[in-house]
């Protein structure tokens, strides 16, 4: 999550997800070359190499990160390095790199904090290609979540493919990705989304190669294998967004649909400019003489976060009195993060507002903070009710477990509100607060990228921390046959509570 001032802190999260946080792939002078069984090339870094980015590592999150402790001990935290140096202390591969950091970055629970995923993404599909369908999990067994570009029907089980199996592959995967507090779920959806770059690499295939997937016969329960074409197109992780980050649907039944699947800060105006139109045409609903009441539904699955700013522009459409969101950040200042806000600069917000003098003291404190002092900002000005579009019907939020960041600071303050009902999966995030603003930095002997929490941000005054998720007040959970017949029951639900409170 991350404040609007910081140009650098605009492209952040969670992105789950950010969802959330990635690393980068560089090829660096100090590897060797190794060639592998079917004649590829293979990267390898020398164990001393991996030993001396560990070493580094650890240094630059005890000085960087705001609260390190805060969902581990140190005691936890030193066995995890301890561990880190005992794993390929004979050198590896950057994708055994990225385990070795993995395992100390994933004790402290934080996923803006970790070996990132994108670009190692990004350079597995560069040079092995990905796998043309999406996968989802369901009861430890891998489906297709969709078609993708080959013929493999959606809700098919997946086996494995080449003689791999597909639930080792996502096992492997579950090892790198980060992690947010206790969201086990939250673990597993983004380890889908690495599952298909992770399985080209682990057969060392090619763009356009053949792979031979086995497959559970729906007809026959028995297993089949079918050849697909290995596609060089962009990752499911690093696919870029939708130019509309926001959408409005109204139906027949007085229900209106928003979905928002980015925090991002690409496109301040037309975001802001489309919650007005929509809130408007909300507002005249309810007042029209054809429809007495109307429900909506908010609708942020997936939407890995992005810039606390945009989230917030949403909260006085909602909310009945003055909204404190969040209410406090604290950082971490470093010689690293001094240098960066300094050569950046800021931007303010569009219009000089309230939050604009909040914005400007933020701002402030990030350049002026002494290195290495932890400094508290407070953010003491209210977003007030909108005087015109104030929307008080009935509300469904619904939430899956790549809902990150900023989208879990919006959902936290909808649940203590009691706005409304929640629907779908935990997030990856709890109702206390969340990490954020993750500076990227690239470890000098592997060239691997690691992104590390600067600030704390805490959803209420008494700054409580927790590691359990958000648990959504109706947990759906999808089956095989929602996703063969294009189901989605998460919405159905939803329509289906509002729709009854309704005639109620």
């Amino acid at each position: 999550m991350a404040l609007d001032p910081i140009r650098y802190l605009t492209n952040m999260i969670c992105r789950f997800a950010v969802l959330v946080c990635f690393l980068s792939f560089v090829y660096t002078g100090i590897c060797q070359n190794h060639t592998g069984a079917n004649g590829q090339t293979v990267d390898f870094i020398t164990g001393p190499s991996i030993q001396s980015d560990l070493d580094t590592l650890k240094k630059w999150i005890e000085i960087m990160h705001p609260s390190p402790f805060a969902r581990c001990t140190e005691q936890e935290w030193n066995a995890a390095y301890l561990t880190g140096q005992a794993m390929y202390n004979g050198g590896g591969t950057r994708l055994a790199a990225a385990q070795v950091f993995s395992r100390l970055t994933n004790v402290m629970k934080d996923s803006h904090t970790c070996v990132s995923l994108k670009s190692l993404s990004d350079a597995m599909s560069e040079t092995h290609g990905r796998l043309p369908f999406e996968i989802t999990t369901i009861q430890n067994r891998i489906y297709t979540a969709n078609e993708g570009s080959c013929s493999i029907a959606r809700g098919t089980e997946i086996k494995g493919f080449n003689g791999q199996s597909a639930r080792m592959v996502l096992g492997t995967a579950l090892q790198l990705v980060p992690l947010e507090g206790d969201a086990p779920i939250a673990r597993l959806r983004l380890a889908e989304k690495f599952w298909n770059e992770l399985a080209t690499m682990m057969i060392q295939s090619s763009p356009s190669d053949t792979v031979l997937i086995e497959l559970v016969s729906p007809a026959t329960d028995e297993s089949i294998v079918q050849a697909v074409t290995i596609n060089h197109s962009p990752s499911s992780i690093s696919k870029s967004k939708s130019n509309k980050s926001i959408e409005w649907k109204f139906t027949d039944h007085g229900v209106a649909y928003l979905s928002i699947s980015s925090f991002q800060t690409n496109r301040n105006k037309e975001f802001k400019r489309s919650l007005r139109r929509g809130f408007r045409t909300l507002t005249k609903r309810k007042h029209s003489n054809l429809e007495t009441q109307t429900g909506l539904v908010i609708d942020i699955r997936s939407n890995a976060g992005g810039n606390v700013a945009l989230m917030e522009m949403l909260v006085p459409y909602l909310t009945s009195s003055p909204v404190f969101l969040p209410h406090a950040v604290t950082i971490q200042q470093s010689a690293f993060t001094k240098a960066l806000y300094r050569r950046n600069g800021f931007d303010l917000p569009l219009r000089r507002t309230s939050k604009h003098r909040e914005m400007a003291r933020f701002s402030k404190a990030l350049r002026e903070t002494p290195i290495g002092s932890t400094e508290e900002i407070l953010f003491d000005i209210p977003s007030h009710p909108h005087k015109r579009l104030n929307y008080s019907g009935k509300t469904a939020l619904l939430l899956d477990g790549l809902s990150a960041s900023a989208s879990v600071a919006f959902a936290s303050w909808f649940i203590q509100s009691g706005r409304g009902r929640t629907f779908g999966e935990s997030p990856m995030g709890s109702t206390s607060g969340t990490f954020g603003n993750p500076v990227k930095r690239v470890l000098p002997h592997t060239g691997l990228t690691v992104n590390i929490a600067t600030a704390q941000y805490f959803s209420s005054a008494s700054h409580a921390w927790e590691s359990q998720p958000i648990l959504p007040d109706s947990p759906i959970s999808w089956s095989e046959f929602d996703i063969q017949n294009g189901n989605d029951p998460v919405l159905e639900a939803a329509y289906l509570w509002l729709r009854h409170t309704q005639q109620k």
